[in-house]
């Protein structure tokens, strides 16, 4: 209910500020290690073949070849499950390394293990390295030839 007592209740005013905050961080440029870290892992949860080409960068290959090739991973990928939590950065002018914790087994079973994406800017955005993602995190990763 939006109205308490001819009042706004202070939930709504809540979502509304965060709302406001992140429209406001991804129009001031945003765009650092940790959130994009965080969009290509979402992206790879979910299996959006588009939001990891997006999030991807691998020398000699354009966007529309690594969405291809993220189909395929994905497709071969459709039931595995998974879920992460994100530790830190440690970034170095246009590197950097997000470490986290994967676990593999969200069956109850699993337990966290210790993962990194290698990070770098390319035109001013922070994407992941394609080639230094671990398959032991992600067995379905794509072969970028």
């Amino acid at each position: 209910m939006l109205r308490v007592a001819g009042r706004i209740h202070w939930l709504t005013i809540a979502a509304l500020a965060g709302v406001v905050l992140m429209v406001g961080v991804l129009f001031a440029g945003g765009d650092n290690p940790q959130t994009r870290a965080n969009l290509f892992m979402a992206a790879l949860a979910r299996g959006d073949a588009k939001a990891l080409a997006e999030s991807t960068a691998v020398k000699g290959k354009t966007e529309k070849e690594l969405e291809e090739y993220w189909k395929k991973s994905v497709e071969s990928s459709k039931f595995y499950r998974f879920k992460y939590k994100l530790l830190g950065v440690q970034a170095t002018g246009e590197s950097a390394i997000v470490r986290m914790y994967v676990w593999r087994d969200v069956s109850g079973a699993g337990y966290e293990e210790s993962f990194q994406l290698d990070m770098i800017q390319v035109d001013g955005k922070w994407k992941v390295r394609g080639n230094g993602i671990s398959r032991e995190m992600y067995p379905f990763l794509p072969r970028f030839d």
